[in-house]
C-alpha cells in the first residue's frame, strides 16, 4: 500500500487535469462576476431613465416659448407677454398626455362656445407646447390655432 501511495504522490499525469479544473472554476467565477456588475449598472441606468422620465419629459429641452402664438391675444389686450409665459410655462411643466387630455377638454369647450379670453390663452399655451412636442399633427393644430399661416378658429370664440 506504501508502495501505491508513493506512485500517486510522484505520478504527475493528474495535475494536468486539475489545473485545468482550477482554471475553469475561475472563468466561471469570473464569469459571473462580471455578469453581476453588469446586471448592477443596467439596473441602476434604468432606474435613473424611470426617474428622470417621471420628474420630466425627456423631450421637452428644446421646448421654448413662442410669443408669436399669442399675437391676437396681445393685439386685443386679452393678455400681456409676461402672462403668456408664464402660462406656457406650466403647461410645459404638464406630461404628454395631460397636454392631450387638456387639449381635447378645451377644444371640445371651444366646439361648444363655452371658452372665456383667459381660457383661450390657457389654451392656446396648451397648443403651443403640443405643438412642439409634435403631439398633434399639423393640420388640426393649424386649423385650431393658425401655428402654420392658417386661419385660427380659437380667435372667433374672442
Amino acid at each position: 500500500m506504501k508502495s501505491l501511495t508513493a506512485h500517486f504522490l510522484r505520478d504527475e499525469s493528474g495535475v494536468v487535469s486539475v489545473d485545468w479544473t482550477v482554471l475553469s472554476a475561475a472563468t466561471v467565477a469570473m464569469s459571473l462576476a462580471t455578469v453581476a456588475v453588469l446586471s448592477g449598472a443596467i439596473q441602476g441606468l434604468i432606474s435613473r431613465l424611470d426617474a428622470e422620465l417621471r420628474a420630466q419629459q425627456m423631450s421637452d429641452n428644446f421646448v421654448v416659448f413662442t410669443s408669436a402664438h399669442f399675437e391676437p391675444l396681445y393685439e386685443g389686450n386679452h393678455i400681456t407677454a409676461e402672462a403668456a409665459e408664464g402660462l406656457f410655462a406650466l403647461a410645459n411643466e404638464m406630461m404628454n398626455q395631460e397636454v392631450l387630455d387638456a387639449l381635447e377638454y378645451g377644444l371640445q369647450a371651444l366646439e361648444n362656445g363655452e371658452l372665456s379670453p383667459d381660457d383661450i390663452a390657457v389654451l392656446i399655451a396648451i397648443g403651443s407646447v403640443a405643438a412642439q412636442r409634435n403631439l398633434v399633427p399639423d393640420e388640426i393644430l393649424d386649423y385650431y390655432f393658425g401655428f402654420y399661416g392658417g386661419t385660427a378658429r380659437v380667435y372667433d370664440a374672442l
